[in-house]
């Protein structure tokens, strides 16, 4: 795994998403209503539309096509149409930056290029 800073935390603010990207993978940053930072792949599992165009609830993010549901902890689906779990990273923050670990490349099942920009 590599640690890669993505953001300022100023960039973040709390309630926000931000997409940015880490090696060659989309990765959503959401810096939650608990104070803490978490990263998930940015793709939507369910079609090729950006997470970080989304909302933020409590610990879910929901895409801005469908509405499709994940949980920024797990990655676990909470609410339909998606159906696939999302990737999670593990994200720390020292000295007032964002650091998210990924591999050296994406899962091949969650593709790049986002979509519906």
């Amino acid at each position: 795994m590599a640690k890669v800073r993505v953001a300022a935390a100023a960039e973040v603010p709390e309630g926000t998403l931000k997409a940015v990207i880490a090696g060659r993978t989309e990765i959503c940053v959401a810096h939650a209503e608990d104070g803490n930072f978490y990263a998930i792949n940015d793709v939507c599992t369910h079609e090729n539309f950006l997470l970080s165009g989304g909302e933020l609830f409590d610990l879910q993010v929901e895409c801005p096509q469908h509405g499709s549901r994940f949980n920024l902890k797990t990655g676990a689906v909470t609410g339909l149409p998606a159906v696939i779990p999302t990737r999670v990273y593990p994200v720390e923050v020292e000295d007032g930056q964002v650091y998210v670990e990924v591999g050296s490349s994406p899962p091949p099942d969650l593709p790049l290029g986002g979509g519906g920009h």
